[in-house]
C-alpha cells in the first residue's frame, strides 16, 4: 500500500522482442491512461515483474496474458533501458527495462488484456512510421547489430 502512497516508485520489466520467420517484428498497440506519454504506442509485450519472479517468467507469463502465446527465449538483450514517466495522477515512475529476444512456439498472437488494443507484425521498413513508446526503436536498432553474448 506505500508504494501507492509515494509521489515516485521505481519498477523494473521485462519485454520481448518477438520475430518470426520471415523476419517480422511484433509489436502491440497499448491503452494505458495513466501513462499519457505510453498510451496508444506501439511496443512489445512485457510488463512488471512481480515479486518473487525472475525477469525469464515474467516476459513468459506477460506474452501469455497480453497476446495469448507461448514463448521460447532466445536471449537477452545486453541493453538495458531506464526511464521516468509522469503519470495522468501527479506521480513518477521509473522504469528499468530488461528485454528479451524470443519466438513465438504456440499461438496465435491476439489482443488478450484490456491495456491492449492491437496486435500485428510488421516489417522493420513499416515500423518507421509508427507511434512507438520510447525507446522501443533502439531495442530494434541493437538487436540488429552484432555482439557478443556475455
Amino acid at each position: 500500500m506505500e508504494n501507492f502512497l509515494e509521489n515516485k516508485r521505481q519498477i523494473t520489466v521485462a519485454i520481448a522482442l518477438i520475430k518470426d520467420g520471415e523476419g517480422r517484428i511484433l509489436l502491440q498497440k497499448r491503452l494505458d491512461s495513466l501513462i499519457p506519454d505510453a498510451n496508444e504506442k506501439w511496443e512489445f509485450p512485457g510488463g512488471r515483474i512481480d515479486y518473487g519472479e525472475s525477469p525469464e517468467e515474467t516476459v513468459v507469463r506477460e506474452c501469455q496474458e497480453e497476446i495469448g502465446c507461448q514463448i521460447k527465449i532466445n536471449k537477452l538483450s545486453p541493453k538495458v533501458q531506464s526511464s521516468v514517466w509522469g503519470r495522468a495522477d501527479n506521480k513518477e515512475q521509473h522504469v528499468i527495462i530488461l528485454c528479451y529476444e524470443a519466438e513465438i512456439i504456440n499461438g496465435t498472437p491476439t489482443p488478450m488484456d484490456k491495456k491492449v488494443s492491437e496486435v500485428r507484425w510488421f516489417f522493420e521498413k513499416e515500423i518507421v512510421g509508427l507511434d512507438l513508446l520510447r525507446g522501443i526503436r533502439e531495442f530494434i536498432n541493437y538487436s540488429n547489430e552484432k555482439y557478443e553474448d556475455a
